[in-house]
């Protein structure tokens, strides 16, 4: 299952994201940059979420039921967040062992849930979001290069909290942690690194492809809580309704149901002209019968009468008759297709045939095909005679 990992466009920032398509070993197939409408296609989507638009939280709330945890969150951050809290999305950070959480991620919820609709309007959905701070362990830095002139710093501090600057390559980086357990750098900024950082500071190459690839294995998930993708098919059922009460749809639902009332009225109609053609042709029937038939007291059933008389006819010349052996034998080799019954017994209910093991089931099922009437028990078919 291949897996496509892109940074999420942001509102006012057009051009091309970043990506990279792993293989079922998340190992990198394909990397750049693309706009979304040209981004590869994979089996799973992960979505990261830049540094720049959240804010990465420590905290301590204890094992809680999942219906309690955004309450929980809310009430533990709110005092920390500097926006107003019902503009804010919360989303908690993978559980310890024990259930706890030490970790949130707080980020405006209006853009975030529009590059979700920008990704969904380009054929795409990413069922998780990662938040970029994420892809750091705690203490760790992340060095990358913006643009010709602008590089950017990431790190974590020993909380697990993140921050980034933006600097030029002869900036100091002041704000920056002082001491970090180490800190992942692109290619061609090892220089620089060690300039801020120290000839002793622990570095390791990281490539953009390579920084995505860690979003593959994380266990954070911002889509949480109201952006969770179950709500958001809520949302989209919701916006649908919404949508079906304008005048102009409702003008559309009068119409098909007309349209469906009026298809109801015709297939009644059909049904009443077929059984009153039906009704004809039974006193039809009755009124050849009763014809053929000039001593019956009454015709109840043509088809049953006309077949008793007929039988009666026959066995004053001696003639077969319809629930004779002869017919019940007719029936049999009709339905046997070929196999040789082992033994026979006649009886007047009917004809029970003894036939190889296996072969009394394919026999009924060309009774139910024929509309025979007959039955099995085990290894033996027995015929009825028709009614």
């Amino acid at each position: 299952m291949t897996r496509l990992v892109l940074v999420l466009p942001v509102a006012g920032r057009p051009g091309a994201v970043p990506y990279a398509r792993l293989d079922d070993g998340a190992h990198v197939l394909e990397q750049g940059e693309a706009q979304l409408a040209l981004l590869p296609r994979a089996a799973q989507v992960v979505g990261v979420w830049p540094a720049e638009q959240l804010t990465l939280l420590g905290l301590q709330l204890p094992p809680m039921p999942a219906a309690r945890l955004q309450a929980a969150l809310a009430g533990a951050l709110e005092d920390r967040l500097l926006a107003d809290l019902a503009s804010q999305h919360l989303a908690a950070g993978p559980r310890e062992p024990d259930g706890s959480l030490r970790w949130a991620a707080c980020c405006a919820r209006a853009p975030l849930a529009q590059s979700l609709e920008r990704l969904r309007d380009a054929g795409l959905a990413a069922p998780r979001v990662v938040p970029e701070p994420a892809l750091l362990q705690p203490q760790w830095g992340c060095l990358q290069r913006l643009d010709d002139a602008r590089v950017r710093l990431l790190w974590r501090d020993a909380a697990g909290e993140a921050g980034w600057l933006h600097l030029g390559e002869a900036d100091q980086p002041d704000a920056c942690p002082s001491r970090l357990a180490g800190l992942l750098v692109e290619p061609g900024l090892e220089t620089l690194a060690r300039r801020w950082f120290g000839d002793d500071a622990l570095l390791e190459s990281c490539t953009r492809a390579q920084w995505l690839q860690r979003a593959a294995s994380s266990p954070w998930d911002l889509r949480q809580f109201e952006l969770a993708p179950r709500a958001a098919a809520q949302r989209l059922w919701t916006r649908l309704r919404e949508q079906a009460a304008t005048p102009a749809w409702r003008r559309v639902g009068w119409l098909a149901g007309g349209l469906v009332g009026l298809q109801l009225l015709g297939l009644n109609l059909h049904a009443l002209q077929l059984r009153r053609e039906q009704a004809a042709l039974q006193r039809q029937l009755q009124t050849v019968v009763a014809q053929a038939l000039p001593g019956a007291p009454a015709v109840l059933d043509p088809g049953l009468q006309m077949r008793r008389a007929l039988d009666q006819a026959r066995r004053r010349v001696g003639a077969p008759t319809s629930d004779g052996i002869e017919a019940l034998m007719g029936q049999a080799a009709s339905v046997l297709g070929g196999t040789r019954p082992l033994a026979l017994d006649y009886s007047g209910a009917g004809l029970a045939l003894r036939l190889p093991a296996g072969q009394a089931s394919a026999a009924a099922r060309r009774c139910i095909v024929q509309d025979l009437p007959c039955s099995t028990q085990g290894d033996t078919l027995r015929l009825q005679p028709a009614t």
